[in-house]
């Protein structure tokens, strides 16, 4: 064989060899995709129905009594949400779901499945900025660009708006008012109960969240941020305190827009509802 065959081989080798690797990571690529669209990116703890989440009927929240909203920031993350969902469907419970813009950006299967099973899906600015630091524009473009990326995965337009640490500005209140979002929904925490953002671990939490627990408490809670630094066997106080409310008779609601100010909520333009 001369040499210029060899090289012929060679090349034809290399060919192959690149379009075998193409191949292989186009292929791949599509799967990954696949799995995204799925929601099958999970990379934290899941959730397996016990019996007695079997046994549910289905709407047990359906009838009279003090009604609580389970309310989740900062998320969606694969580390949390996936798990935070898995027991929600299981205990058949709605919630709202307070998304930051890069989050679900980043996540948007998540956001998709936030909304396929039923639960709130509401706006909590981009990047979780310090509000009273930002100027009137960039004020507008935390909140604005987050309600357009959520309305384009969903196809619904969020009108609530929670503020990242509970701080609003006369710039954010500005540009809700002009974007039609009611803004200002807090939370009630009157206790020193430690939340779950503190890592105080599945019976402290669980411990806060029936504590706070009062007819149209709004409770605040968390699906990514500090909390995904957190023991993964902290995750244990949802079903438990969701199991412990029902029984002391409370049901399940989601947050809505209320021209009635929340006593209850630090003065919150919203009510729990069914």
């Amino acid at each position: 064989m001369s040499f210029d065959d060899r090289r012929r081989n060679v090349r034809s080798l290399l060919f192959f060899l690149v379009a075998l690797l193409a191949t292989v990571v186009i292929s791949f690529g599509a799967d990954f995709a696949g799995a995204a669209d799925r929601g099958e990116l999970a990379s934290g703890p899941r959730y397996t129905p016990t019996a007695a989440d079997r046994a549910l009927p289905p709407a047990p929240d359906d009838r009279a009594g003090p009604r609580v909203a389970l309310t989740f920031d900062d998320g969606p993350s694969p580390q949390l949400t996936p798990y935070i969902l898995d027991v929600l469907a299981a205990k058949r419970v709605r919630a709202t779901f307070f998304l930051q813009g890069d989050h679900s950006q980043a996540h948007p299967e998540l956001v998709r499945r936030v909304q396929a099973e039923g639960h709130v899906v509401a706006n909590h600015a981009w990047q979780h900025p310090w509000f009273p630091d930002l100027g009137a524009e960039d004020a507008e473009q935390e909140i604005r660009r987050t309600n357009e990326l959520l309305t384009s995965i969903t196809g619904q337009r969020p009108t609530l708006f929670r503020y990242p640490f509970g701080q609003s500005s006369p710039e954010g209140d500005a540009a809700l008012a002009r974007l039609g979002l009611t803004g200002g929904v807090h939370w009630k925490w009157t206790t020193n109960r430690k939340g779950d953002f503190q890592c105080g671990g599945a019976d402290a939490v669980t411990d806060y969240v029936v504590t706070e627990a009062t007819d149209q408490a709004m409770i605040l809670l968390h699906d990514a941020g500090d909390v995904v630094g957190c023991p993964p066997s902290q995750l244990e106080y949802l079903p438990r305190a969701i199991d412990q409310l029902r029984a002391r008779g409370f049901t399940f609601g989601v947050v809505a827009p209320s021209p009635v100010r929340s006593a209850v909520n630090q003065g919150s333009p919203a009510v729990v509802v069914p």
